[in-house]
């Protein structure tokens, strides 16, 4: 069996240029591993009022922090959740 030379060159710039797309597209991938933010929710027992703030270290869930705005009752943790950053407007316009 005899392999043409032209066959062998054409066989490789097909699978380099595989490759090439192949591994731009696993980078694409990791570029674009979004953020996140850590977000901490307090509610008043009493009320029913609730905040969303940044979480803080050291916080849990049922942790009585800060008072209401409304009732100057203390407030509990009642939910700590992720939300994806956004990105600037002005980014988006530039892509």
């Amino acid at each position: 069996m005899s392999f043409n030379i032209d066959t062998i060159i054409y066989t490789l710039i097909i699978t380099t240029i595989v490759m090439v797309i192949y591994l731009y597209m696993e980078l694409r991938k990791k570029l674009q591993k979004p953020e996140y933010d850590t977000k901490t929710l307090l509610k008043c027992p009493k009320c029913g009022y609730q905040i969303e703030k940044n979480y803080e270290l050291g916080e849990f869930i049922g942790m009585v922090k800060g008072k209401c705005s409304k009732c100057n009752t203390p407030m509990k943790i009642i939910a700590i959740y992720v939300v994806e950053k956004r990105q600037n407007p002005e980014k988006l316009k530039n892509t």
